[in-house]
């Protein structure tokens, strides 16, 4: 039997929020070099899973620039190492599968800055009940180190190791390299020594350059913390990652024209990005072709349909309805990254289709949250009267993701006849980050007004009692009885056993799910 290879859901979520954190903070800091960079690989700066539907895909770099196309790839870590995931056996898992030596790796190091857990059991009977939780604010810190696939692979990897059964018995292989442990300024630097002053108290310290070893800083060089200072493989220089401002000739076409699968999804998503139709014909002939990867097929129909005006449902009919539940899911991705106003609608009907297993219809949700259109976003408060209560959470979820653009309807989701309607507008608004103060004084009027009282009164006792309590306390005039539900509202929020509450506990320990 072959052995089990898996790994919790706790420590995968873990790495997958890990890679979100540092790819964002890559984005950020290739912003500075004066690049565009947007995702390239779907979700890599998300940790949204489906995890009963593997997702079928083409392995590519993490970001594209949309101004030069330079490919990224970013590789966080929670200390600075140059190690990667790497399979001997398997060549779609080896560690450069779908890059080209043109391609870059980025080396983000990212740290819990904060982290709680808390976590409660009990048992009754022969029923156990276990309950945690576990926040953690993650800090991208010190140097992002940047290097060419080229360099790796002209450079043999000097260790490599096989992790656990609970972390995936994945392969490691790592290049040797020194990293600066403080910001500051190369002091000295000699064939096996790189000595560092610190930049705040003036302490110097050295790192030891031994074999293979080659220093990459230079004398009087500003350091950070995190950056090479020695490495066997050499990283890119600063003045090497400043972006050129546009694409070499023809680059696009070239990519449409590789062998190379992952370059051609790349021209592909480059050609829809910059809105370019002049690749139509070219984009028309890998959409139509059978024997084509479905990944890029499917990148293909979001160009014609948000760049040439083609009809979504025409492109994207076959994929969703085929046999195949990863295409399914691929394709219900691509719809929403289209964004069109028939592709919205498509999503709506799919969303609507109880007929339709709950993932894809989960995807549809998670998709229109991705649309920044008003239409998608009364489609999702829709959601909260929906007979799954999976489908509802996707639709709160995804309408607290869109933020700011939703408050409106939102707030006028609040006086819906439909009780689980104003519940999810309710939930919504308070766990949004800034509630503008016009819409707080707007509730407070149409309480007064009598208007819309309860999950109005539930909004503004939940929310933080500093934000609110200016305009609550003109309440008590005219309205005692809410002036009073909100203040107790905000006792039991604001008091200890909050964090233990729980709804229906007796019925919880019964096993319904409830809770």
């Amino acid at each position: 039997m072959a052995r089990l290879a898996f790994k919790p859901d706790s420590s995968f979520f873990r790495k997958i929020a890990i890679g979100a954190i540092g790819t964002r903070a890559v984005c950020a800091d290739l912003a500075g070099y004066g690049h565009e960079v947007v995702e390239l690989e779907r979700g890599s700066t998300d940790t949204k899973l489906w995890k009963d539907v593997k997702r079928k895909r083409v392995r590519i770099p993490d970001l594209v620039c949309t101004k030069c196309g330079l490919r990224v790839e970013s590789r966080a870590k929670t200390s600075a190492d140059l190690s990667m995931s790497h399979s001997p056996s398997d060549e779609a898992r080896a560690w450069d599968f779908g890059m080209v030596d043109r391609d870059v790796v980025a080396f983000p190091v990212c740290v819990a800055a904060e982290e709680t857990y808390w976590c409660s059991g009990r048992l009754k009977d022969a029923l156990a009940y276990w309950r945690e939780r576990n926040w953690v604010h993650w800090e991208p810190r010190g140097r992002i180190n940047y290097f060419t696939v080229e360099a790796f692979r002209s450079t043999p990897s000097s260790r490599s190791s096989t992790k656990g059964v609970t972390e995936g018995s994945e392969t490691i292989i790592a290049w040797n390299a020194r990293f600066s442990s403080r910001t500051g300024r190369v002091d000295a630097v000699s064939p096996d020594r790189v000595t560092v002053r610190r930049a705040s108290d003036g302490h110097r310290h050295s790192w030891k350059v031994a074999g293979s070893l080659q220093p990459r800083v230079i004398e009087g060089e500003e350091v950070l913390e995190h950056q090479v200072l020695a490495s066997d493989v050499p990283p890119l220089p600063a003045a090497q990652l400043a972006c050129p401002g546009r694409l070499v000739d023809r680059h696009i076409a070239q990519l449409l024209q590789s062998r190379e699968r992952t370059l051609r999804f790349t021209g592909v998503k480059l050609a829809r990005l910059r809105g370019d139709r002049a690749f139509q014909a070219d984009v028309s002939a890998l959409s139509d072709d059978a024997d084509e990867d479905v990944y890029v097929r499917l990148e293909a129909a979001s160009y014609l349909t948000s760049v040439c005006g083609m009809a979504a449902h025409d492109l994207f009919r076959a994929h969703c309805d085929c046999a195949d539940r990863r295409t399914q899911l691929e394709a219900v991705i691509a719809l929403g990254e289209a964004g069109t106003d028939d592709a919205v609608t498509y999503l709506s009907c799919i969303l609507d289709d109880n007929a339709r297993p709950y993932f894809l219809r989960s995807a549809a949700a998670w998709s229109l949250s991705r649309v920044n259109k008003p239409w998608a976003f009364e489609r999702l408060i829709r959601a909260f009267s929906d007979v799954d209560r999976d489908v509802r959470e996707e639709a709160l979820d995804g309408i607290i993701a869109i933020g700011g653009p939703a408050v409106p309807l939102l707030a006028a989701g609040l006086r819906a006849t439909d009780s689980a309607i104003a519940a999810g507008c309710a939930e919504s608004l308070r766990r949004q980050r800034d509630l503008p103060d016009h819409v707080i004084d707007e509730l407070v009027q149409e309480l007064r007004t009598g208007t819309n009282p309860v999950w109005t009164t539930w909004l503004l006792g939940h929310l933080p009692r500093e934000r609110v309590a200016s305009v609550v306390v003109g309440l008590q005039p005219s309205a005692p009885h809410l002036h009073y539900a909100i203040t107790v509202l905000w006792a039991f929020a604001e008091s200890w056993i909050a964090r233990r509450w729980e709804s229906l506990p007796h019925l919880t320990e019964e096993g319904d799910g409830h809770g």
